[in-house]
């Protein structure tokens, strides 16, 4: 159950910013965790692994905990001396189920680019895809 479920009812709306809050606060999260079911199932303390990393265990804690930004470079350092291998996955979701709401119709808003498609209020460039919602994405690629 994420923060969003225990907090608001299923019908709840959020704004951009609120989604890309949680999005963020759910990676962060469920990278941690993870870590620390790695590091329990391993024996590895949080002082142990300071140890390793040449880091105080302050600053290992304050990682797994969220309050500390970590790098992917450190997740890596991290994992090697755990001595995992990280795994990056991306999910995803069909665009009909996100709550964009893009709707795939044969009446777009705009009119097809030479290399993309474009949907209601979402341009598809290839593996790209551009919320013409949010000037300040499709401005840079104007």
């Amino acid at each position: 159950m994420s923060a969003k479920e225990l907090f608001y009812g299923a019908g709840h709306e959020f704004s951009r910013a609120e989604a890309r809050a949680y999005a963020r606060e759910d990676l962060i999260y469920n990278v941690t965790e993870d870590l620390l079911v790695q590091m329990e199932e391993l024996g590895v303390t949080k002082l142990e692994l300071a140890r390793r990393l040449g880091k105080s265990r302050s600053y290992v804690t304050q990682m797994l905990s969220g309050a500390r930004n970590m790098t992917l470079g450190t997740l890596s350092d991290i994992c090697f001396e755990l001595g995992i291998t990280p795994q990056v996955g991306f999910g995803v979701e069909a665009a009909e189920t996100r709550e964009l709401g893009v709707q795939r119709d044969d009446n777009p808003v705009w009119e097809p680019s030479d290399n993309g498609v474009c949907y209601d209020v979402i341009q598809v460039l290839g593996e790209n895809v551009i919320d013409m919602r949010d000037p300040g994405q499709w401005e840079k690629v104007a």
